[in-house]
């Protein structure tokens, strides 16, 4: 009946809403890759300010059903505006340059409060941008904002804060995971271009398979934590989400690196990850059978997955092994001491020294740990963490043994069977309500303990919700990774989509888009003279202003109407006939010299 109602409030807002308002460009950027933008800009389809100017309209209309967004960077349109111009100029920052970034608001964003989910916080300015906030911006993005979150990352089953609950983002009366929910539905629902998260045990990786994203924790240490809020120092981790493998990798690449401030980072690097040839072939994939399958014998995560979930993972390993890829079950792969230190996080004795530390970056009226415990606006109680105070580590080196135990075991699995990665859900159980303590029961704690990436991909629908697999390797093989999780994107058919309660606020006419197809036809066949070179201006002048335009469908099949009857299109298909005519000539003259090359060496 709610569904019902949303869909019914959203078609009144298209009736009553002024449509000239909105910022309308060519192109749908509710499904474009971050590649695709910056190519849109390129052509001048798209700028920085349109972009920017789009999300925040999308913002406005939607995100009371969601609740993602904590905080908006009031710069954020100026900042478009500079980097457009540049971009005119012919200089351009870097990868980024003029895409909007959401980040987790327990990530520090100068300009923004860092409030980690808590109304305590809500005067917590940082001096300058997290280490990795600021690589961002060193390569042109635009920090659009900050997301909502579960109140200091303490669950993982919903993002509830003082800001209120996150909600699902293609059923707004169930949860959105936890706790960068506010980062995954943002994105899901294409407000930013792509988000960072924090993920501790498994932060990232839920929501983003909840929300139908790609979600990496990469290599505890490979990433920089400074400026970041802390919950377990020897967890946590800066991740990614987004809407494709290629957008994920872009963005870990970037935000990789050594920083001296964060010792972690001791033996981390720039990544430069590279999917463009990812294949299947000759990649090995365990099967950890008591996450993937589970037992009605047992609870939490070697408990029995839900058999819609599982079905999916069984289509799932299909799909890769017929695209190349071994599959090795294994049966005792668990070993309860293992699932002992998974459940067994060291936050409780290290929230209280992290966070003193973290703040003396930022100014406001909390100054230590204390000031936050005492102070109001929360909605959990932080009396319990006072204790670890001072650094009163006392089972560091007994859960560092167990670590290193546990690391041998993996270790020994991926030697004793060539393994590349392994593979099981991310989320073994249903979703469950926004307000509700359901089961997760996720395989993602083995990164989490010991400190290696995972990567989790939509491998499909059960019903209205989005569920994910997740691969597994070992420290520093992002690359191999991305690599599978780019092959199975690829067999799996997935694409970049929209929930269906965040549709486009503008209609681009079919013709429009035919427009822009025979455009960069003709504009790559490089004759911009005469009758082609006023038709292209012509189209040009057109694209590039789109938002100034009302009668966009006329004015395309104008457009259109030219390119057939003034001679274009056969000008066009005799430029293409002439190139095929080389093409030809070039395979023949070789032919004749390799013939003669034959015929030289049998004499």
């Amino acid at each position: 009946m709610r569904k019902s109602f949303i869909i019914f409030a959203i078609s009144l807002f298209f009736l009553f809403s002024s449509v000239s308002a909105l910022t309308k460009v060519p192109v749908d950027v509710t499904t474009m890759s971050i590649e695709e933008l910056l190519n849109a800009m390129d052509k001048g389809y798209l700028t920085s300010e349109q972009l920017v100017n789009i999300y925040l309209e999308r913002i406005e209309a939607y995100d009371d059903m969601f609740n993602s967004i904590n905080q908006l960077n009031d710069n954020a349109i100026e900042q478009a505006k500079e980097l457009d111009k540049e971009r005119e100029e012919g200089k351009l920052r870097g990868r980024l340059h003029g895409i909007p970034i959401l980040v987790k608001c327990n990530i520090d964003a100068y300009g923004m409060p860092t409030t980690a989910g808590t109304k305590a916080l809500k005067d917590n300015y940082p001096k300058e941008n997290a280490y990795v906030v600021q690589k961002l911006v060193d390569e042109g993005a635009i920090i659009l904002g900050s997301t909502n979150m579960s109140e200091m990352a303490f669950s993982a089953g919903n993002s509830y804060s003082s800001y209120g609950y996150v909600r699902n983002v293609f059923n707004t009366e169930y949860t959105s995971y936890g706790s960068s929910g506010g980062s995954a539905v943002a994105v899901a629902a294409a407000f930013a271009a792509a988000s960072l998260g924090t993920d501790t045990n498994s932060s990232v990786r839920i929501p983003a398979a909840g929300a139908g994203l790609v979600g990496i924790r990469p290599t505890l240490g490979l990433v920089s934590r400074s400026g970041v809020i802390p919950y377990d120092v020897e967890r946590d981790t800066v991740g990614v989400l987004s809407r494709s493998v290629a957008d994920n990798a872009l963005l870990l690449n970037i935000i990789s690196g050594v920083d001296k401030n964060d010792d972690k980072t001791k033996n981390s690097k720039e990544m430069n990850i590279d999917i463009g040839n990812s294949s299947l072939e000759g990649i090995v994939i365990g099967v950890p059978t008591q996450y993937t399958k589970g037992s009605s014998n047992y609870s939490g995560v070697m408990g029995l997955t839900d058999s819609d979930i599982y079905s999916l993972v069984e289509q799932s390993i299909s799909k890769l092994e017929s695209a190349g890829a071994t599959i090795v079950y294994l049966d005792n792969f668990v070993k309860s001491s293992n699932l002992t230190l998974a459940n067994n996080s060291m936050s409780g004795i290290t929230l209280c020294d992290g966070f003193n530390n973290y703040i003396k970056g930022t100014t406001g009226s909390v100054r230590s740990f204390n000031d936050l415990v005492s102070a109001s606006g929360k909605v959990y109680d932080l009396s319990g963490y006072v204790g670890g105070c001072g650094g009163k580590l006392y089972n560091k080196a007994n859960k560092d043994a167990m670590k290193s135990t546990y690391r041998n075991h993996v270790d020994k699995y991926f030697e004793e069977y060539e393994l590349d990665v392994i593979l099981y859900p991310t989320i073994k159980n249903k979703v469950f309500g926004y307000k509700e303590k359901g089961s997760i029961s996720p395989g993602s704690s083995l990164g989490s303990v010991i400190g290696y990436p995972s990567i989790t991909v939509p491998m499909g629908f059960v019903g209205e919700f989005s569920y994910g697999i997740e691969f597994f390797t070992q420290t520093y093989k992002e690359e191999k990774i991305y690599n599978v999780a780019a092959s199975f994107e690829k067999v799996n058919g997935n694409t970049i989509s929209n929930s269906k309660l965040t549709p486009s606020l503008y209609e681009i006419p079919v013709e429009v888009s035919e427009l822009i197809l025979k455009y960069e036809e003709v504009l790559n066949l490089g004759n911009d003279t005469g009758i082609v070179g006023e038709w292209l201006e012509e189209t040009k002048e057109f694209l590039t202003n789109y938002n100034s335009y009302e009668n966009e469908k006329d004015i395309a099949v104008n457009l259109l109407n030219k390119y057939e009857s003034n001679s274009i299109k056969y000008l066009a298909n005799s430029k293409i006939k002439y190139f095929e005519y080389i093409v030809i000539f070039m395979i023949v003259v070789s032919c004749l010299i390799i013939y003669s090359e034959i015929k030289r060496c049998f004499k």
